[in-house]
């Protein structure tokens, strides 16, 4: 019994002291969100089933993009600012920097993080078929 008591007083102490908000659920902090931006989208000469897409990537501190293939897509990723941590199914993490670049044949699963403190920017080429979308999610191996 005299344990209860003493709990009902530590939480009357907590609530009289305006720690309430303690006990209540936070709403989650939602994680910032990578931005893409096309560039340039244009048949790929030679071929009218495919296309060339140019796409400038910021990834904000403490980002990523999930898990996700680019499909029939052949992609060169080039680093403008910053330092990515890019990830591929199977092999351990790469870091690429600022001046680095980076080419990733067509299904490769990956994915994108910005681990550090300050934003990173990719430029981004994919070739790829018109009719198939820019980026899949599949589930992280």
């Amino acid at each position: 019994m005299r344990s209860i008591r003493n709990a009902a007083c530590i939480l009357a102490a907590i609530i009289a002291l305006g720690g309430a908000g303690l006990l209540l659920a936070r709403e989650p902090v939602e994680a910032p969100k990578v931005v893409s931006q096309d560039l340039y989208v244009k048949d790929f000469a030679g071929d009218p089933t495919e296309e060339v897409r140019a796409q400038l990537y910021t990834f904000p501190p403490h980002s990523s993009v999930p898990w996700h293939i680019h499909p029939d897509a052949h992609e060169m990723a080039y680093i403008i600012e910053g330092t990515l941590t890019f990830e591929r199914a199977g092999q351990p993490p790469k870091d690429i920097e600022a001046g680095q670049a980076e080419y990733l044949e067509p299904n490769v699963v990956h994915r994108g993080l910005n681990n550090g403190d300050v934003p990173v920017k990719l430029f981004a080429v994919r070739i790829k078929p018109k009719d198939k979308p820019v980026t899949t999610e599949v589930p992280a191996p």
